[in-house]
C-alpha cells in the first residue's frame, strides 16, 4: 500500500507532540500526560524540540512556557545553543527567540537573551499555531509583543504558575539531579553518560553530550582527581568510568531489592528529533509523493543518513541505510513509532 505523505506527516506531528507531552509531564509541567517511559530525558534537546512541535498544540507550548518561567534556570544555556548549532532544523529559531524573550526578561534567566533567530524585519508575521486542518489557528486578542517581535502571531502568554521542579526521584530525571549536585554544567551530563553507560572514551561521550571533546577531555580528568571517576589505557585510548553501583543511592526504590535500582537508558534525542523533523520536510517536497517508492526511498536515505546512523548506534533501530524501498520508509516509521509511542 502506497505511503499517504500529508497522513504521515499529520501521525509524526501528532506522535512528537504525544511524547513531548510525557516528558515535559515527567519533570514538572502540569497536566494529564504521565510517563512510564525508561529514557533519560535531556532538557535542552526537549525545548529545541518544543520550540517547533508546539505550535501544533497550543496548551503545550504555553505549559512548558510556564515551567521554564520557574525552573528555566535549570537549563544549561551554552549546551542549547550548541546543540541547536549542531542540529539546524530541529527547533524553529522564530519561536526560540520568543521563548528567549520572555524569559530573558527575569534578571536570574538573563543568560537567555538573544538566543534563537527571529524573522527578518522586513518580513511578514504569521500566526504561531497550526490548525490540525491546514493553515493556522486564529489568534485571539492583541497579539503578544515579545512574539510578534520574533515575527509570530499569537495571544498574550500568560503563566499559571501550575509547573513544579522535576523530581528528582524519578529515574528520568537523572541529569536534574545530578545537576542540583555538580551545578549546570557539562561534569553533570559527563557524569550521567558514564552512570548509565558504564565507561566510555571521551570522543563518545563528547559526541554523545553535545560538548566539545576538550572540554570533556578536561572535565574527565578534574573527576578523575576525585578517585570516583577511574581510568585505563586500551591501545592508545584511554577510558573512563565509574563504578556504577557505587552510586545507587542515587536512584529511588523501585521494588524491594537492590537491583531493581537501575539508571534510565541514555538516548541521544537529538538525531531522534532530527529525522522526525527532516522525514516530514522531506514529504513535503513537490511530487515527492508521485515518485515511485524507490526514488522516495533514496531521497529520504540521503537526507536521513547521518541521523539514523547516530540512533542505531545507540538504540539498535531495525532502520539502516542500507534498506531499500519501500522497507526503509516502512521500518524507519515503525521504529518511530515504538520509540515515541
Amino acid at each position: 500500500m502506497a505511503i499517504s505523505f500529508p497522513d504521515t506527516r499529520k501521525h509524526l506531528d501528532e506522535l512528537a507532540v504525544n511524547f513531548l507531552w510525557r516528558q515535559w509531564s515527567a519533570i514538572g509541567v502540569a497536566g494529564g500526560a504521565r510517563s512510564g517511559d525508561a529514557w533519560m530525558i535531556d532538557p535542552e534537546a526537549l525545548v529545541l524540540a518544543t520550540s517547533r512541535f508546539g505550535r501544533h498544540d497550543p496548551r503545550l507550548m504555553d505549559e512548558s512556557l510556564d515551567w521554564l518561567a520557574r525552573n528555566g534556570r535549570r537549563i544549561n544555556v551554552l549546551r542549547l545553543r550548541s546543540l541547536d548549532e549542531e542540529w539546524p532544523g530541529i527547533a524553529d529559531g522564530r519561536v526560540l527567540a520568543a521563548m528567549a524573550g520572555i524569559l530573558g526578561k527575569q534578571s536570574v534567566l538573563r543568560k537567555w537573551r538573544g538566543i534563537g533567530q527571529p524573522a527578518a524585519a522586513d518580513a511578514a508575521p504569521e500566526p504561531l499555531f497550526f490548525s490540525s486542518k491546514g493553515g493556522y489557528l486564529p489568534v485571539f486578542g492583541d497579539p503578544d509583543p515579545v512574539f510578534k517581535a520574533a515575527g509570530l502571531l499569537r495571544g498574550p502568554v500568560e503563566h499559571r504558575g501550575m509547573s513544579k521542579a522535576p523530581d528528582a526521584r524519578m529515574p528520568g530525571n537523572l541529569i536534574f539531579l545530578l545537576r542540583a549536585l555538580f551545578g549546570v554544567n557539562a561534569r553533570a551530563e559527563i557524569f550521567a553518560w558514564l552512570l548509565v553507560h558504564g565507561n566510555g572514551n571521551p570522543a563518545a561521550i563528547a559526541r554523545d553530550t553535545g560538548y566539545f571533546i576538550k572540554s570533556v577531555q578536561l572535565t574527565l580528568n578534574e573527576l578523575e582527581e576525585s578517585c570516583q571517576i577511574l581510568s585505563s589505557r586500551r591501545g592508545r585510548e584511554k577510558i573512563y568510568r565509574v563504578i556504577a553501583d557505587s552510586w545507587h543511592f542515587l536512584l529511588s526504590h523501585h521494588g524491594s531489592i537492590k537491583d531493581e535500582r537501575v539508571f534510565p537508558v541514555w538516548l541521544d534525542w537529538m538525531p531522534v528529533f532530527a529525522i522526525i523533523t527532516r522525514l516530514e520536510e522531506t514529504f513535503a517536497i513537490p511530487d515527492l509523493g508521485t515518485k515511485s517508492e524507490h526514488i522516495q526511498a533514496i531521497k529520504i536515505r540521503d537526507t536521513l543518513k547521518p541521523a539514523i546512523d547516530r540512533v542505531a548506534v545507540t538504540h539498535g533501530w531495525r532502520t539502516t541505510t542500507d534498506l531499500r524501498g519501500a522497507d526503509l520508509i516502512k521500518t524507519l516509521l515503525a521504529d518511530l513509532d515504538s520509540l515515541l509511542g
